[in-house]
């Protein structure tokens, strides 16, 4: 399949893959080098792992806004959202950043949640109040991450300010808007996400790399997330999940939650949990030594009584801690410190993120 950076991407050695059904560029020959860029420089990433879908008409804030966790309606102009879609009995469909343009929102979210979220769509926003429609193929997304992106930034836009997560900035390239997002999604490292038309894409590729940037792969940015301790969804958030599991661990409910706003689908779920003071399970970091990675879904057993307590996720080899980590959901009763059986390992239960050696 074409994408409009891929004789680009092609020439600097790109080895691609699929995620949630679309190609992606899983690295470009070193994913442990693009790793380590993005720790120490800036890295640049061509975001095809994310969909982007479009609400325009009467009035596509108020039906978005009666969706998702957060407050879109009451996010100031200089900021967009992260939230979840929920179902009624409050399980995940997806996780997302909502903007306000002008009249319209635009929502960016990952290609697994892409379907769920669309039939959502189809079925709780009547076409009198909002017509949305998926834009992923008209309008594109790169990523600048590392402690030199804003230097980077700078070097291509000009002087924009620094943003903190989910800060925004309007600007302009090639005579289009250009949204510039803040995130610290790849590892806790400074980080920008840069929201254009995809005839503007390849403009702005040459120009980010021109000023010092280095291509990026899926595969070092799933590193980088794990370590953070992100939740994605396809991996830690699903149909199964309640994103207070997730979030309440990982720092991030006062990011997706907004317990002021008016009702949403699956509030009272979520209001409920909050009422009673905790989750049922939590989502943690594993410490497994030199042990393999663990597939996804490898149950987690007590190491005494071999009753299971919880289940893998995601895991990888962390360059950080210099080991096998993975990150998965463990009953509340296991707590920090603890161990538990992965396979024929042992793992150690750990707060997320993981500490920095």
């Amino acid at each position: 399949m074409s994408t409009p950076l891929r004789q680009a991407q092609d020439e600097v050695g790109a080895v691609w893959g699929e995620i949630g059904g679309h190609p992606v560029v899983r690295h470009y020959g070193d994913s442990r080098a693009e790793y380590q860029v993005v720790r120490t420089a800036a890295g640049v990433a061509d975001r095809l792992d994310r969909a982007r879908i479009r609400l325009w008409g009467k009035d596509p804030v108020r039906m978005v806004q009666g969706l998702i966790t957060n407050d879109l309606a009451g996010a100031p102009p200089e900021r967009g959202v992260y939230a979840a879609l929920l179902t009624p009995k409050g399980r995940t469909l997806a996780e997302l950043r909502a903007f306000r343009r002008g009249s319209e929102v635009l929502l960016d979210l990952p290609r697994e949640a892409f379907s769920g979220t669309t039939e959502h769509l189809r079925k709780f926003v009547p076409p009198m109040f909002a017509h949305w429609a998926d834009v992923s193929d008209e309008t594109g997304s790169l990523g600048v991450y590392g402690p030199r992106s804003l230097e980077t930034l700078h070097a291509v836009l000009g002087d924009i300010a620094a943003l903190g997560e989910d800060g925004r900035h309007d600007a302009t390239r090639e005579d289009q808007p250009l949204l510039v997002v803040g995130t610290r999604d790849a590892g806790g490292e400074d980080g920008y996400d840069l929201f254009a038309a995809v005839s503007v894409l390849p403009g702005l590729w040459d120009a980010l790399l021109a000023a010092g940037a280095k291509p990026v792969g899926f595969d070092a940015l799933e590193v980088l997330r794990i370590e953070i301790g992100r939740p994605r969804y396809g991996a830690e958030l699903t149909e199964e999940t309640i994103p207070t599991e997730a979030w309440e661990s990982t720092g991030l409910m006062s990011r997706g939650i907004s317990f002021t706003k008016g009702c949403y689908t699956g509030q009272e779920v979520i209001i409920r949990i909050a009422h009673r003071g905790h989750v049922n399970r939590h989502l943690r970091g594993l410490l497994l030594g030199d042990a393999p990675a663990p597939t996804e879904r490898t149950p987690l057993l007590h190491p005494h009584t071999a009753r299971q307590v919880g289940w893998t996720t995601s895991a990888v080899f962390s360059p950080l801690l210099q080991q096998t980590v993975a990150l998965g959901y463990v009953r509340r009763e296991v707590t920090p410190g603890s161990l538990v059986q992965v396979g024929n390992a042992n793992a150690m239960v750990v707060e997320l993120p993981f500490a920095r050696p």
